[in-house]
């Protein structure tokens, strides 16, 4: 007798997926699939109202239905059809959810070859007329009342030929459950017969699992017998024979005709081969051979899923390029095998530093993408600089590679979409384009993209031609960002940042243009003219009672190193009349830790002149606590990167922990930039952090609006009003 031909219904919009599936399935006439296509959800449910569809292949993101509701919408209306659900990345999260509510599957489109789904489709046309089956004696057993011996004579009969092992187990007052019937398929899943199992509760049972895999097989039990809840869940299980096994658990708890939970009944399938078979394939096609990252291909087709998903929701995301500096050197002097293990090392350390969600893959030789997928509704360049700040950190420790200690940095080009691209191609260019750019401007840095790099030689030279004009034509202001001091409850300093309004391209970002100073020399005139002017400020914010008042004054490491540096700040301080211990000077820790003797020596000249000495940006160098004692340092400003996460990161409030301790023990001050929330504020005063500097309290503001931040009482109004 000629088998049945089984109709499977495809509701996806794709068309290239469709034709993907069609060619391996419904061209093999030997497979006996027939597949049916709808491109949205409603067309999709008016075929199914035709009766003869036996499973949907059923895509969550549709124009007309999206995510855990478009499988709800089926799985309700047909609840006997088998659902398989299509997923463009692999959510295991949202799968789990479908599962739980009824789904037989879940395939991630573009990862599966032709064994694999048809095996899941079969498998789940056969689980789901399984469960119809049992569903429909459950009722009629519960409805005649029959005796036990009489219930378990025709579970054995109805389940002898199918190939998972059917249990129930029943609910007792508090949810515990004892094994009323198990069929013999258990033992070639467990090694242990079916007898084993009979009449005992579910400990026995459950001391087969996996411990890791335990707690959410008790969770999904016992929603089941507590709540009557459907699940599906795969978890592991350990074989007699000392290995262990994959197995796929679909229940649902049943209700007697008093409307109790009086049994939990479902299925075991051993998947093994079945997920082993997965693995290698998506092994094979997706990931990089040498590093076990994702290649190329699967990562562009997560960052176009994330660019589809941030489009509806009008989110942004960030796509980061990373190339090593100097690779080639290491391989052409060491070899490549020694290359080869540099790079499995290097993506070892990327991967530690970036979060779960976000995907990093090689591309070629040194060079990395990393996909940040979700930046919020705005497009927030602080986030992805964040993460290439603590990518950069993380290269600051060597490398140890069989007897070689290596020491290689990186530069990182970023691009946010969908400002930056729309598309997954322009996105990426424009990263890598910001990446050779960053190389251009000294390597182990991170440029952001902007419209400036689109053109980069023309506009870069446009640039600074108008940044050698900005200072005559007093295009420059100055900012003020308040430090808020949590011993004495009040601003005591202010940060001077820097602003350049260029007539036409707008505001001009210090990112873009201060790189750019450094290159041609001009940050020694623009500096100049910074000290200057918030010297003069200070006075007059002095003439106005505020004589307590600290200004901050950042310096670069070319500034740092002119060799006439003390004798110009000497020099502004006199010609403006102000007092050394006004003025703090801002260093960061790549700045200090270069040329050492030199260092100590102009440190020791500018403290000795009278002037406060701070770190910048601490947390992201290489200082050590021999150079910290050395160094005649006053304060040390923890690097926002660590402030953003101190609440919800145990490593960062490690972090932030341990540098207020350290700081304390050696007679220093602490600032955490870039506090921004309530409890990041309460955790780091928790921590003995002495000042805050950042949005919480208040962004940069000119001069004028600092004053009224002074006045008795006035900043903590301010912060009280924010509790």
């Amino acid at each position: 007798m000629e088998n049945k031909t089984q109709k499977i219904l495809v509701i996806e919009d794709d068309p290239n997926y469709f034709v993907l599936l069609n060619e391996r399935l419904s061209q093999d006439h030997s497979l006996g699939f027939e597949l049916i296509r709808s491109k949205q959800m409603q067309s999709g449910l008016e075929r199914l109202r035709e009766g003869d569809i036996d499973a949907v292949l059923l895509d969550l993101t549709l124009p007309d239905s999206q995510g855990l509701q478009s499988f709800l919408t089926v799985h309700q209306a047909f609840p006997t059809v088998a659902v398989i659900i299509l997923t463009g990345s692999d959510d295991d999260e949202l799968a789990s959810q479908a599962i739980a509510q009824g789904a037989q599957d879940y395939l991630l489109k573009g990862s599966f070859d032709r064994d694999l789904l048809v095996k899941s489709i079969r498998y789940s046309i056969s689980r789901n007329q399984i469960q119809a089956q049992l569903q429909k004696y459950y009722i009629e057993t519960e409805a005649s009342k029959r005796a036990l011996q009489d219930r378990s004579e025709r579970f054995r009969s109805l389940v002898s030929n199918i190939p998972g092992a059917v249990y129930r187990f029943t609910v007792g007052i508090h949810g515990e459950g004892i094994v009323e019937f198990i069929s013999d398929m258990i033992q070639e899943v467990t090694g242990e017969p079916a007898e084993s199992f009979m009449g005992k509760d579910l400990s026995h049972y459950q001391d087969l699992i996996l411990p890791q895999d335990l707690p959410m097989v008790k969770e999904a039990f016992s929603k089941a017998a507590v709540r009557g809840e459907s699940f599906g869940i795969d978890y592991r299980i350990r074989h007699r024979g000392g290995d262990f096994r994959w197995v796929h658990d679909q229940g649902r708890g049943m209700k007697s005709p008093t409307g109790k939970i009086s049994y939990v009944d479902g299925v075991i399938f051993d998947i093994t081969e079945r997920t082993k078979e997965k693995e290698r394939f998506n092994q094979l096609v997706s990931y990089d051979a040498l590093t076990g990252l994702p290649n190329r291909e699967l990562f562009v087709d997560r960052l176009n899923q994330v660019l589809t998903q941030n489009q509806r929701k009008k989110e942004s995301c960030a796509v980061l390029v990373l190339d090593l500096d100097h690779f080639k050197r290491i391989n052409d002097t060491l070899g490549h095998v020694v290359g080869d293990q540099l790079i499995k090392a290097v993506s070892v350390r990327i991967l530690k530093t970036v979060y779960n969600t976000d995907t990093v893959t090689r591309i070629s030789g040194g060079n990395f993408m990393v996909l940040l997928p979700n930046l919020g509704e705005h497009e927030n360049a602080e986030n992805a600089e964040n993460v290439a700040n603590k990518i950069m950190m993380a290269f600051k420790a060597p490398f140890h590679i069989d007897e070689h200690e290596l020491f290689t940095t990186c530069s990182i080009g970023i691009a946010i979409a969908p400002g930056d691209g729309a598309t997954s191609e322009v996105l990426m260019k424009n990263a890598d384009a910001a990446m050779h750019l960053s190389k251009e401007r000294g390597k182990d840095r991170y440029q952001l993209f902007s419209s400036a790099i689109t053109n980069n030689s023309f506009e870069k030279l446009v640039l600074e031609n108008s940044l050698r004009r900005a200072l005559e034509r007093k295009e420059f202001k100055l900012y003020y960002q308040p430090q808020f001091d949590l011993r004495a409850g009040k601003v005591t300093g202010v940060e001077a940042l820097i602003r350049w309004q260029h007539p036409e391209l707008g505001f001009v970002p210090p990112m873009e243009f201060i790189p750019i100073a450094e290159d041609t020399g001009l940050i020694h005139a623009i500096g100049e003219w910074v000290l200057q002017t918030a010297c003069e400020q200070k006075m007059a914010w002095n003439k106005m009672g505020f004589t307590d008042l600290k200004v901050a004054v950042n310096l670069s490491a070319r500034q740092f190193h002119y060799a006439n540096l003390v004798d110009l700040i000497t020099g502004v301080l006199k010609k403006v009349g102000l007092d050394p211990r006004g003025l703090e000077l801002e260093l960061t820790e790549s700045t200090l830790m270069d040329r050492l003797e030199e260092t100590n020596a102009t440190l020791h000249k500018l403290k000795e002149a009278g002037m406060s000495i701070s770190i910048d940006d601490f947390g992201t160098g290489y200082s050590s606590l021999m150079y910290l004692k050395t160094f005649p340092i006053d304060t040390i400003k923890i690097d926002k990167s660590f402030v953003q996460d101190v609440t919800t990161d145990a490593d960062d409030s490690a972090i932030t922990q341990a540098i207020i301790s350290m700081a304390h023990s050696l007679k220093l001050d602490v600032v955490a930039e870039g506090v921004e929330t309530l409890p990041q504020l309460e955790l780091l005063r928790a921590q003995g952090c002495d000042i805050i500097q950042g949005y919480l309290f208040s962004k940069p503001i000119p001069a004028a609006d600092i004053a009224p931040l002074l006045a008795d009482g006035a900043a903590k109004k301010v912060l009280s009003g924010m509790k």
